[in-house]
């Protein structure tokens, strides 16, 4: 039986501090210099036969015929089937907005029916991502319930991130989607920014997830109006998760910019805000693999 996915927060993830506010533009550092090549003399060959010549040029063609056929079947360190197609996107905004304190973790044995997007080829849509039961979170806890304030689904992933350095591990992973929502309860004064990535297989989600937290760019949260134009700014908390192929990012902040990583109604905002019903619900209807370990 396959594991379905745990809301436990402690789930051994990487975890990163920043400092609030943007970071600097990741640098578009160049490449090296190319070597030069002497033309010192070489010792002259006796003169062969045509026959000879011959012979060696058609060994020379069937080597060339076997190189181009490993590139052509993918030959190099990562196979085909693992290897995903670079995304064709647009360049994301060279800076914004990354929270104060992020945390990430790989996919688990749980989302292993959709590891490959070839398992589970079908567009996300936004009706799929905020269903009616997600159009509102709540944290009994603290006596809250944020609203669905703006979502957004995107064709070209650029569009829900800023940096290079993350839209090249998008374009990396082969991103086709990116779905944003933003939810608020104004009156307690928090908000939550969540994102989820369409993304080629679990090894380009753990990528991304990872990527997040190394300061090359982040989530771009939707614009909207007062009091959540100011989303991002201040102490904010977020959290990246992979999930088979794709990767759901959750962040959250207190409107009025304070706070601190023990908080924990922030805390309980990134575990609600983690859980991305589209890819839950993909995982609970997939077909389990019979090849796969029982869990």
């Amino acid at each position: 039986m396959r594991a379905r996915p745990s809301d436990e927060w402690d789930d051994g993830s990487e975890h990163f501090e920043q400092p609030p506010g943007p970071p600097p533009s990741p640098s578009r550092g160049g490449g090296g210099g190319r070597g030069g090549g002497g033309r010192g003399g070489f010792p002259r060959l006796p003169a062969l036969s045509p026959r000879i010549y011959f012979i060696a040029a058609g060994g020379l063609g069937v080597v060339v015929v076997l190189a181009l056929v490993a590139a052509l079947l993918g030959g190099g360190g990562e196979s085909a089937e693992r290897r995903a197609p670079e995304a064709s996107m647009g360049e994301p905004a060279e800076s914004g907005l990354s929270p104060a304190s992020y945390s990430s973790s790989p996919s688990t044995g749980a989302y292993a029916a959709i590891e490959r997007r070839a398992q589970d080829p079908a567009p996300l849509t936004v009706e799929e991502a905020f269903p009616a039961a997600a159009r509102s979170l709540e944290v009994p806890d603290a006596g809250m319930e944020l609203s669905l304030k703006d979502k957004r689904l995107d064709g070209d992933c650029a569009a829900a991130v800023w940096g290079s350095g993350v839209g090249k591990e998008l374009r990396r992973g082969g991103c086709t989607q990116a779905v944003r929502g933003v939810y608020a309860d104004t009156g307690k004064g928090y908000a939550l920014t969540v994102a989820v990535f369409n993304l080629a297989a679990r090894e380009d989600a753990d990528r991304l997830v990872g990527a997040l937290g190394g300061g090359g760019g982040f989530v771009r949260p939707l614009q909207a109006a007062a009091p959540l134009d100011r989303f991002g700014q201040g102490f904010t908390m977020a959290r990246g998760l992979a999930m088979g192929h794709f990767a759901a990012v959750s962040w959250a902040q207190r409107l009025d910019g304070k706070g601190d990583a023990a908080d924990d109604t922030l805390l309980s905002l990134l575990i609600e805000g983690g859980k991305a019903p589209a890819v839950l619900g993909r995982a609970a209807r997939a077909p389990e693999d019979p090849a796969s370990p029982a869990s």
